[in-house]
C-alpha cells in the first residue's frame, strides 16, 4: 500500500528528543555561572518554567523568563546556559524518545522524505543530529541560523521546496510548531506528551500520545479514501471507468487523486491521472482569468478551457475503450485502453464534463482554510476569483456530484 505522504517534517526538541533528561539540570547549572559573574542573588526557575522554554526562539523565551534583567544581562545566561547544554550533549546527554528511531527506520524504508524544523542555533542542531544518530535518518535540517531563515514558517517552507513537494505533514508539541505548518498549508499531528505547558491550547489536525500512533494516524488518510472509492464503486464487480475530482481552489484535489489514482492501481488496473489545466487556453483573455467578468459560470469554463478538446479527444474515445494519445503544450497524454481516468480540477460539473465522468467527488472546506492554503501557495483568492463561486451556485454540487466529501483535514477523520 502507497504511503499517503511525500514528506514528514519533525520538531527537535520534547518531539524527537528528551530534552528534559539534559535541559534542565543544564540551564540550572548555566544560570547559576551567569548569576555569580553578574553578582546577582536570585532564584532560579522551577523545572516547569525551564521546559516552557522548549520548542521558542531562545531570545524570546529567557527575555519572558527573566524581565527583571537587562539585555546583556540575560545574553549571558543564555550563553552560560547554552555552553553546559552543548556539555551534555558532547557527553552523550541526548537521547531519542521511545519510539522515535523504529518510526524513522520504517519512514526512510517507504521512501518518505524525513526533515527537522527547530527554533535553535546550527551548533545545537549538528550536535543533536550527530549524538544520537538523526544525521543518518533525517534528510534535511533547518534552524535558525539557516541561511534565509527567520522562524519556523521558512523553515517549512524551505523544507518543501527542498524536496520538491506539498504533500507533507508537520508533527510536533507546541502551539509554535501548529502555526508553522497551518502557515504552509499542512495538517499537524499534535505530540501530546511533548512539552507543551497545560495552558496552551494546540488545535491539530490530529493527537497521538506516542510516536508509535504516528503511522497508523498517518495511513488513516488512505483508509478515508479508499472509503469514499468503495462507496462509488469503484472495488465492485462492474467498476466505474473515470472519475473526476473537484472542488474550488485550496480544497485538495490534486493530492487527493493523486492518492486515489495509487489506491486503485494496487489491485493492478492500469490507472491514469489527467488535470483539467492541461486543457487551459494558452491565449485566454486575463479578465475571464480573473473572475469571469460578463460570462455566465459555464461560459467562463469554456472560454478557459478547451472542452470541446476534452470530451471529444479524450472523455468520449476512453469512454469508448479506445486507447488515447494526445499531444499538449506541456506533455504528451496517454491512456490506455481499458484504463481507469482520473480527472482533476475545477468546475467538473459542467454539463459537458459531468456528463462523460461516471464519478465525481466534489471537496469541500469552509472559506477560512481554504483562502489559508491558498495563501500558503501565495495564490490569495484562487485563479479564478469569483468564477467558482458563481459556478457552485448556478451547478450546485449536492445535486451533481456523486459524493460531496469534507476535505478539511487531510488525515482524513478522526
Amino acid at each position: 500500500m502507497p504511503f499517503p505522504f511525500d514528506a514528514v517534517l519533525f520538531d527537535l526538541d520534547g518531539t524527537l528528543l528528551a530534552t528534559d533528561r539534559y535541559w534542565i539540570p543544564a540551564a540550572r547549572v548555566g544560570a547559576r555561572r551567569a548569576f555569580g559573574e553578574l553578582g546577582l542573588e536570585r532564584a532560579l526557575p522551577s523545572a516547569e518554567e525551564w521546559m516552557e522554554l522548549v520548542g521558542l526562539p531562545i531570545e524570546e523565551g529567557f527575555e519572558a523568563l527573566f524581565p527583571d534583567l537587562d539585555a546583556q544581562q540575560v545574553a549571558l545566561v543564555i550563553r552560560r546556559c547554552i555552553e553546559e547544554e552543548h556539555f551534555a550533549l558532547a557527553a552523550g546527554a541526548a537521547v531519542l524518545l521511545p519510539g522515535v528511531r523504529d518510526v524513522l527506520v520504517e519512514l526512510r524504508a517507504r521512501g518518505v522524505r524525513l526533515g527537522i524544523a527547530s527554533n535553535c542555533s546550527e551548533a545545537y542542531l549538528d550536535a543533536a543530529m550527530n549524538g544520537v544518530g538523526l544525521g543518518a535518518l533525517v534528510d534535511e535540517g533547518r534552524c535558525l541560523d539557516s541561511p534565509g531563515i527567520r522562524n519556523k514558517t521558512d523553515m517549512l517552507r524551505d523544507l518543501l521546496a527542498t524536496f520538491g513537494t506539498r504533500s507533507a505533514v508537520m508533527v510536533g508539541d507546541r502551539a509554535a510548531d501548529r502555526d508553522a505548518a497551518h502557515a504552509n498549508g499542512l495538517p499537524h499531528v499534535h505530540l501530546s506528551s511533548g512539552f507543551a505547558p497545560a495552558s496552551e491550547e494546540v488545535a491539530c489536525e490530529a493527537v497521538i500520545e506516542d510516536f508509535l500512533e504516528l503511522l497508523p494516524r498517518l495511513e488513516r488518510r488512505n483508509a478515508w479514501i479508499a472509503a469514499a472509492l468503495d462507496e462509488l464503486g469503484f472495488h465492485g464487480g462492474e467498476r466505474p471507468c473515470s472519475l473526476g475530482v473537484t472542488g474550488r481552489p485550496g480544497a485538495g484535489k490534486t493530492l487527493f487523486a493523486r492518492d486515489a489514482a495509487r489506491l486503485l492501481a494496487v489491485d493492478g488496473r492500469a490507472v491514469r491521472t489527467v488535470a483539467l489545466d492541461d486543457f487551459r487556453r494558452p491565449a485566454a483573455p486575463a479578465s475571464r482569468l480573473a473572475g469571469g467578468v460578463g460570462l455566465a459560470p459555464e461560459e467562463h469554463v469554456t472560454a478557459v478551457y478547451d472542452v470541446e478538446q476534452l470530451v471529444g479527444a479524450l472523455l468520449r474515445p476512453h469512454a469508448r475503450g479506445e486507447a488515447v494519445r494526445l499531444a499538449r503544450p506541456a506533455h504528451a497524454i496517454e491512456v490506455p485502453a481499458g484504463a481507469l481516468l482520473v480527472v482533476e480540477g475545477p468546475f467538473l460539473l459542467h454539463p459537458r464534463l459531468r456528463s462523460q465522468l461516471d464519478r465525481v467527488i466534489q471537496l469541500e472546506l469552509d472559506e477560512e482554510l481554504r483562502l489559508t492554503r491558498l495563501a500558503a501557495r501565495a495564490q490569495p483568492g484562487g485563479p479564478h476569483d469569483g468564477a467558482d463561486r458563481a459556478f457552485d451556485h448556478r451547478f450546485d454540487p449536492a445535486a451533481r456530484a456523486s459524493l460531496v466529501l469534507a476535505a478539511g483535514n487531510p488525515l482524513g477523520p478522526p
